[in-house]
Formats: C-alpha cells, sequence, structure tokens
C-alpha cells in the first residue's frame, strides 16, 4: 500500500503503486477499489514533491472482539 498526494493537497491510500500524472497520481490498473481518499490533514510530511510512501495498514482487535 502507498500513500501519495495530488497537487491539489488530496491525500490518497493506493493498493499498489501509483504513477505520477500533471495533477494527481494515478492507479496504475483500473480504478474501483485500488484507492481511498482520506484526510488531508494527516500525514502533513507526504507532499506532491515527495514520492509515495509504502506503508502497511494493521488491524488490532480490541480486547471485547471488535475493531478498535
Amino acid at each position: 500500500m502507498y500513500l501519495a498526494r495530488d497537487n491539489n493537497d488530496d491525500l490518497f491510500l493506493f493498493s499498489e503503486l501509483p504513477e505520477r500524472g500533471k495533477e494527481c497520481w494515478w492507479a496504475p490498473v483500473g480504478v474501483d477499489g485500488t484507492y481511498l481518499r482520506l484526510d488531508k490533514k494527516l500525514y502533513p510530511e507526504v507532499t506532491w514533491d515527495s514520492p509515495p510512501l509504502q506503508v502497511q495498514l494493521t488491524v488490532q482487535l480490541s480486547p471485547s472482539g471488535g475493531v478498535e
């Protein structure tokens, strides 16, 4: 998974390494289910000028068995 920020400051989580376009990052294959828009206030270190940041998503269950 990768975090990338578009030129307009929108932040996205991609399932695969995205490709840089003129104004935004593009999913390499299709679009349905390959990216998710995140709150643009998150991860200010990710900028349009920086390369996509490889990340790992971790799900942690609460003691009651639900997702926290």
